[in-house]
């Protein structure tokens, strides 16, 4: 599952580790992958080392798998980092090598979560929609524009994405109060 958003601050990262956290909770084998190579947190999100991460998996040898896996804190729950920021993330990330990688990663793991980066004039995330079974959207309420979603969107179409839905993120807790009492009735 690649989890990506439109523009940087919507909360994909958060929203990748909560999502990996929950699988790995319900007793699934779960790896997160931080595969934003440009400016990628995931570590600091975790508490985990940068050193050694995908983009030096990308560049070296995959039978290193091993050394670039790292266990967390959470039960059932391991990250790859980003790693050191390449010049060339795309052409690393389009690479047959990370293709290989990704087949390794979901025969070893019930469900790999992969961090991507904001759609927003990168073709990271696209190139990496093409190789995943799903991906997630976040959006930012008051934030994420309706334009540059339908841009993301029609993006991820073209390449034969599979988008499996949208998560809202940050939403303003009065006004999700507001629609309950609205739709359920207030119970005051």
């Amino acid at each position: 599952i690649l989890v990506t958003s439109t523009n940087a601050g919507e909360g994909k990262s958060f929203i990748s580790a909560n999502l990996a956290t929950s699988f790995s909770q319900a007793d699934k084998h779960v790896l997160l992958v931080d595969c934003d190579l440009r400016k990628g947190r995931l570590h600091r999100l975790l508490g985990t080392p940068n050193t050694g991460g995908l983009s030096n998996l990308l560049v070296s040898d995959l039978r290193n798998l091993s050394k670039h896996i790292r266990s967390t804190k959470i039960k059932n729950l391991d990250v790859i980092t980003c790693g050191t920021y390449p010049p060339n993330p795309s052409e690393l990330l389009a690479s047959q090598k990370n293709k290989r990688l990704i087949k390794m990663l979901c025969e070893q793991y019930d469900i790999v979560i992969f961090d991507g980066a904001p759609i927003g004039g990168l073709a990271d995330s696209v190139i990496l929609s093409s190789l995943v079974d799903e991906t997630l959207i976040v959006v930012k309420e008051g934030a994420t524009s309706k334009n540059d979603l339908i841009t993301a969107k029609e993006s991820l179409e073209k390449v034969g994405a599979d988008i499996a839905g949208l998560v809202f993120n940050m939403v303003n807790r009065r006004a999700a109060r507001y629609y309950n009492s609205y739709y359920y009735g207030d119970k005051k």
